[in-house]
């Protein structure tokens, strides 16, 4: 039986073992409860697995959070679990999109997508990089905050002209296509551009802090005069940069960096509505 997850299961959910050691989700689990949706899968009455899923813009939903008992792996709970919440996302009329993004190396995770019929958006490389540790190699004109109402429509002029594979939207969250940003997370976003290109940052706080830099295009990634704001916002609250980029531009910061490759996987609501 597969059923929601309410705040009364909070205690079979922490000991359900996992094989984890430390484990994220055991941490936060009464918020992702109240403000997600988290799936438990019983058998005979037993939790033997939970997933979850988090939407983001009323349009995309990403799904995660996935953890079985060490003694029911291989039996197809990962798949029930997520195809579950797969169709529970379909059911919201807006959401367009519903996916997931799994590390390279995460075997079961990559097995996991023909099951849910989804396919590969994107890979994504995720670098970590210390505040000046990069510096930069090539100098343009100096870049203006955007602080009008025209922050929206000035990074979805800039992200489609880039025609890049995905738009990483948050932390552990990337997209294969730029949403309808909200005034919300508008507001979280300082955004720079200049004649070349631009980029945008966004404080955030993932176990770690970090300064989420999402940069438009090449040219700008390589610029000094980026480098030197973001290494002194991210300094200033002792931040970790972390950037989102494909795997050609990510080479560039591999000697600098702690790299990890994540695969996208995803399905679309017209591909859902064929199979219905």
């Amino acid at each position: 039986m597969i059923r929601r997850l309410t705040s009364k299961d909070i205690p079979v959910v922490k000991e359900m073992p996992t094989g984890l050691e430390e484990d994220y989700v055991s941490r936060i689990l009464h918020r992702l409860i109240e403000e997600e949706t988290i799936m438990g899968y019983f058998h005979n009455e037993k939790l033997v697995g939970i997933a979850g899923m988090t939407m983001f813009e009323r349009e995309a939903v990403v799904l995660g959070r996935l953890r079985t008992h060490v003694d029911y792996r291989n039996k197809g709970i990962a798949s029930a679990l997520m195809n579950t919440l797969k169709n529970e996302a379909f059911n919201h009329q807006m959401v367009t999109w519903v996916g997931y993004a799994t590390e390279e190396y995460n075997t079961a995770g990559n097995r996991l997508a023909p099951h849910l019929e989804m396919h590969l958006e994107a890979k994504v490389v995720s670098s970590l990089v210390s505040p000046y540790v990069m510096m930069g190699q090539t100098t343009t004109e100096p870049f203006e905050r955007v602080v009008t109402a025209d922050k929206k429509t000035i990074i979805e002029k800039y992200w489609k002209k880039n025609k890049a594979t995905f738009f990483p939207y948050s932390i552990y969250y990337p997209l294969p296509y730029l949403p309808i940003l909200s005034p919300a997370y508008l507001n979280k976003v300082e955004l720079f551009v200049n004649g070349s290109g631009g980029f945008m940052i966004m404080k955030e706080e993932k176990g770690a802090s970090y300064l989420h830099l999402k940069v438009f295009n090449e040219t700008t990634l390589y610029n000094k005069t980026m480098w030197d704001m973001v290494n002194a916002h991210a300094s200033e609250e002792a931040r970790t940069i972390w950037v989102d980029l494909p795997i050609q531009q990510a080479k560039w910061l591999e000697p600098y960096s702690h790299q990890t490759i994540w695969h996208l996987y995803g399905q679309k609501r017209s591909l859902q509505n064929e199979m219905d």
